[in-house]
């Protein structure tokens, strides 16, 4: 007997979890990574991020009933998976999957809230089929750790997209055979470059809705009998073959599949604290622990030193010029010599330091060049996503502090309060007051807490 692929073993899973299958615990956090996807959304729309996107869309949409999240317009139910996918991760402050080095709620989320739309679906329905995709997801890229990224493949665009696929097509309805080629549809369309890192530009913040949109997609044109491609992970020209170069390990795919059901990485989702790429956390949160601890005139800083795990350096530190002077906000999110310097100056660290005016701060600038990052190999990573810093000042003192487990991560998470003060300090900035009106939704219908948010559109 043939031994199930990875695709079959994912989309026997989605077709029998039901929402009495998941634990109290998975269903509480579940809703919490919903609400602060929400925010995240609400804090984006604050800042006119999909507004250039919607124009784009305009000429080439359809009209329709699903909301996206913090407007009065309403979309066809892909256009809203893409703009719900967006909108939520594009101030790279939505969660995160630490081991897949994924943004799952802005992929799993965005397209099951389309097909939620589609289908009228029940409210455990929908954040069920967001679990689903989400644990199936995070799975995928867990079995390939950093390796999407060393080839310049964004993991959130091409291994987000089989989430979404997955979590639309169990509200879609679709049979384990339409799962399985929902997912063979979806390589065909995985996609997202990080060669954003180098050249700049925006196009990063529209892999999760574009994930989103086509695994919606996918599933969509499984429903109608579609046929996508066996072997969508392992074969000769499957996922890992063609966006990491390297085959997927059947037993380490064995046990990672087997767990499904009785492990769940729901649970593992990190929460962001900072708007920032969560390789800088651990460096902006010693940052401010050792500004807020002593007395610092950084005009009397001589170097300061901020050290991460090596693989991470080509990403956050290098080339040094550009990452100590970044072009724009987006380049400043994964510029750490930036970070650390504006985290010093500021002592905290949140969107209010994200502005042109930040960008463009002397004294910031200045201190930026006087960082210099360097790869420290006894940080636990992946597992964590550490850091430390150290300040060298004119008198001879070095005040250093490590931070070795990232806040957010699953053995250092922040709880709900934590989540419920983002998402009320992320309303604030959207000019949603109610943001007690719309948390109250949370637990029994998420539809209409959507919806709720395009009540008040910022003016």
């Amino acid at each position: 007997m043939t031994a199930p692929t990875i695709a079959e073993d994912l989309a026997r899973f989605v077709r029998d979890l039901t929402p009495s299958a998941v634990p109290t615990n998975v269903n509480e956090r579940a809703r919490h990574l919903i609400l602060d996807g929400i925010g995240t959304a609400l804090a984006a729309n604050a800042r006119r991020m999909g507004d250039a996107f919607i124009a784009a869309l305009a000429p080439l949409s359809i009209s329709g009933t699903c909301p996206v999240i913090g407007r009065t317009e309403r979309f066809a139910p892909r256009d809203a998976a893409l703009l719900n996918g967006l909108v939520i991760h594009s101030l790279e402050f939505d969660d995160t999957h630490m081991g897949a080095v994924l943004h799952p709620t802005a992929t799993a989320f965005a397209a099951a809230l389309a097909a939620a739309e589609m289908t009228d679906a029940a409210d455990d329905a929908l954040v069920t089929a967001y679990i689903a995709g989400l644990e199936c997801g995070t799975r995928v890229g867990a079995l390939a750790p950093g390796l999407f990224q060393a080839a310049g493949f964004h993991p959130t665009g091409v291994v987000g997209i089989f989430a979404a696929a997955l979590a639309a097509g169990k509200l879609l309805g679709l049979t384990v055979p339409q799962l399985v080629d929902a997912q063979g549809l979806a390589l065909s369309m995985a996609s997202g470059s990080m060669q954003f890192l180098q050249g700049g530009g925006v196009g990063k913040r529209f892999h999760a809705g574009w994930a989103a949109q086509c695994g919606l997609v996918a599933a969509s044109m499984a429903r109608e009998g579609i046929a996508g491609a066996k072997g969508a992970f392992e074969g000769q020209h499957g996922l890992f073959a063609s966006f990491t170069r390297q085959p997927v390990s059947k037993a380490k795919a064995a046990t990672v599949l087997a767990a499904l059901g009785s492990s769940w990485e729901t649970l593992a989702v990190a929460v962001k604290p900072y708007p920032a790429a969560y390789y800088t956390h651990a460096c902006i949160e010693a940052a401010i622990d050792l500004a807020l601890a002593n007395v610092i005139d950084i005009t009397r800083i001589v170097r300061v030193e901020a050290r991460v795990p090596p693989p991470v350096l080509p990403k956050i530190a290098e080339p040094h010029a550009a990452k100590a002077q970044p072009a724009d906000v987006s380049a400043a999110q994964f510029a750490l010599p930036f970070l650390v310097a504006t985290a010093l100056r500021a002592r905290h660290f949140g969107l209010g330091e994200l502005t042109p005016q930040t960008l463009a701060d002397p004294a910031i600038l200045d201190l930026a060049r006087r960082v210099t990052c360097t790869g420290d190999a006894t940080l636990d990573f992946p597992r964590y996503y550490g850091g430390e810093v150290a300040i060298s000042l004119d008198d001879g003192r070095v005040l250093t502090h490590r931070v070795a487990i990232n806040l957010g991560s699953e053995d250092r998470p922040v709880g709900k309060d934590f989540i419920l003060a983002k998402f009320a300090s992320n309303c604030q900035l959207a000019g949603q007051p109610e943001h007690d009106a719309l948390v109250a939704r949370l637990g029994h219908d998420v539809r209409a807490l959507v919806a709720a948010t395009g009540a008040r559109v910022p003016a």
